[in-house]
């Protein structure tokens, strides 16, 4: 008896273990016109300050379903740490971290080439993605080492004469924003010339900037959300109880690094991250009505029904919406990713009696808040469900 136990409890350790190497992969359904290419734009490892070989953000990627990934290493020279004190040959050069990540992508994965220019504040850091050299870039910056501003502009300027896109990096980073985000006068002229094409509006260490989301509302910039990871993702991300890295949704023509781009260009992104989704109107409408599909809606003699299928990973949070107040139905409800809810709303009651839906109802409207969809910051997405006979 004993043995057997022993047998049973052994394997249900093998059987833990196999399930916790199932790949924990991010759905997101395309929008009408665009496939939607789940990405992060903000990845590190050995080849500047952190702890992972390249080949393992592939794999890590290809695991959580990811469609591309940036290769974005520090590329000054105070940051190459693992090259300046030899651990790698001579032969390593700035650009080896995203040759290798590619080379291991193969089909899977989209991998691009990029790095991050990291000076003090201000300017800070930005991210120049689709470059072509990494090593002329950090020589630019460091013709004016001694100057951090001189130092940003040689680097953009160099990354933009490679046709590079140039993101500002996490805005509310502390060391950066201690007490408020702001927009510096020197970022405010990196925009005004044209070498600020994207902000960071959420990084896995600083979260969410709903300055940064206003901004790039206001000067047409796309909105990107990454992780900047350092540690392996076994350390960073809870995958047990279904947590994910934040990720960059684009919305692009093909899913090709040229679709990417393209997308970029004309701001064709959103961002998912702890069950948030921020972006604009234009992209966060269509996506919410693919993600959340109303699969029924039926009159009843006392009741509406209303049946949502969530078919994304992206949990859904509905309130009431203003022009249903003369409707009883759950005022806060959160549909889990992949998952079905039934609403059930009625006539409100008069002189504590139940209305119903006579039948000279042939139509009605139910008023919906989606809390977590943000088109701005403290933007909620407002949608309705029309029900007719």
């Amino acid at each position: 008896m004993k043995k057997l136990l022993l047998t049973i409890v052994a394997l249900l350790g093998v059987m833990s273990a196999s399930a916790q190497l199932t790949p924990n992969k991010i759905v997101v359904p395309d929008i009408e016109g665009y496939k939607t290419l789940k990405g992060d734009f903000h990845i590190h490892t050995v080849f500047s300050d952190a702890t992972v070989w390249p080949v393992t953000r592939v794999n890590e990627a290809i695991w959580e379903g990811l469609d591309v990934i940036a290769m974005t290493e520090h590329i000054d020279t105070r940051h190459q740490k693992m090259v300046n004190n030899g651990t790698f040959t001579s032969k390593c050069d700035r650009d080896y971290s995203y040759k290798l990540a590619k080379k291991a992508a193969g089909k899977n994965l989209l991998v691009i080439h990029g790095g991050e220019i990291t000076r003090g504040m201000p300017p800070g850091h930005f991210n120049c993605l689709f470059v072509k050299d990494n090593d002329d870039i950090c020589k630019a910056a460091e013709a004016t080492n001694h100057d951090e501003v001189l130092a940003m502009w040689g680097g953009l300027k160099e990354a933009r004469n490679q046709g590079a896109f140039l993101m500002w990096n996490h805005p509310n980073w502390c060391k950066q924003a201690p007490n408020e985000t702001k927009m510096w006068p020197e970022h405010k002229k990196i925009l005004k010339e044209g070498y600020m094409d994207a902000i960071e509006i959420y990084n896995m260490a600083c979260g969410y900037t709903p300055e940064g989301h206003e901004w790039a509302l206001k000067h047409n910039l796309a909105m990107l959300g990454n992780s900047d990871c350092h540690a392996p993702f076994f350390m960073e991300i809870d995958y047990l109880h279904g947590a994910h890295r934040p990720i960059t949704l684009v919305f692009a023509k093909e899913k090709s690094i040229k679709g990417v781009r393209e997308a970029l260009d004309d701001c064709r992104s959103a961002v998912f991250a702890e069950g948030m989704v921020y972006g604009r109107e234009q992209e966060l409408r269509p996506l919410l009505e693919a993600c959340l599909k109303v699969k029924s809606v039926k009159f009843e003699e006392k009741e509406l029904i209303i049946t949502f299928e969530n078919i994304s990973s992206i949990p859904v949070t509905l309130t009431k919406g203003k022009g249903s107040e003369d409707t009883w139905y759950a005022r806060y409800v959160v549909i889990p990713g992949l998952s079905t809810f039934t609403y059930k709303a009625r006539p409100l009651l008069v002189n504590n009696k139940a209305q119903k839906f006579n039948k000279d109802i042939n139509e009605y409207v139910v008023n919906f808040v989606a809390e977590n969809f943000q088109i701005g910051a403290n933007k909620p997405l407002e949608f309705s469900v029309k029900a007719t006979r």
